[in-house]
């Protein structure tokens, strides 16, 4: 099986999410596409809004995906200890064994992968796909791709065309009173207005 994984804080996810899967997925011709909360990022602060929320606006994109995405709370289970990928990897391949995993990531996160936790045994475990974002050209990834291989780490590098969008923005636009239409899955647009999330009442 091939399956691709996007991890993140979804906070909230969006469009775009499910535009880098669906691309992805046809080009790597992907059985399924797994997106996953973190519960505690190694990398950041807590986000505010907790994990289970964050996980049901993931399976509410799932739902409206038409059958491209599916949401994977192992790293929201894990109860507040932090959400190393190697972790999630590893509980990946007990799942499903004998399985060739696609870790999609941000281009900054692909150039700094070799800081990752545990590196040398991370990169047993998936290739890691990433596409040109915020300044960082595709000839500086594939470069840095070449050099991932000599370490025995395998990587993909595509000109995925993106959507400009972010979950800083979409908080940032439900916090001024500014419509998401469009930007996110309806029914996540409809959890964060029933939940109230992002708003200015909340500080």
């Amino acid at each position: 099986m091939r399956i691709g994984f996007l991890g993140g804080t979804f906070n909230p996810p969006h469009n775009g999410h499910i535009h880098l899967a669906r691309e992805w997925s046809s080009r790597l011709a992907l059985d399924r596409f797994l997106i996953t909360p973190t519960g505690t990022p190694p990398h950041k602060a807590a986000a505010d809004v907790p994990g289970e929320m964050r996980l049901e606006m993931c399976r509410i994109a799932a739902e409206e995906s038409g059958g491209l995405l599916e949401a994977f709370d192992f790293e929201v289970r894990r109860s507040g200890q932090k959400s190393y990928s190697v972790i999630t990897l590893s509980a990946l391949h007990a799942l499903y064994p004998g399985s060739e995993i696609f870790m999609v990531m941000g281009a900054d996160m692909f150039v700094s992968l070799e800081s990752w936790y545990d590196f040398d045994r991370l990169k047993t475990l998936a290739t890691f796909c990433t596409v040109p974002r915020d300044g960082i050209s595709a000839r500086q990834l594939e470069n840095h791709r070449l050099h991932l291989k000599q370490r025995g780490c395998e990587g993909l590098v595509a000109d995925v065309p993106e959507m400009e969008l972010s979950s800083s923005e979409i908080r940032r636009r439900v916090n001024e009173g500014e419509p998401i239409t469009g930007l996110v899955p309806s029914g996540v647009e409809r959890y964060i207005d029933s939940h109230g999330l992002y708003r200015k009442t909340q500080e």
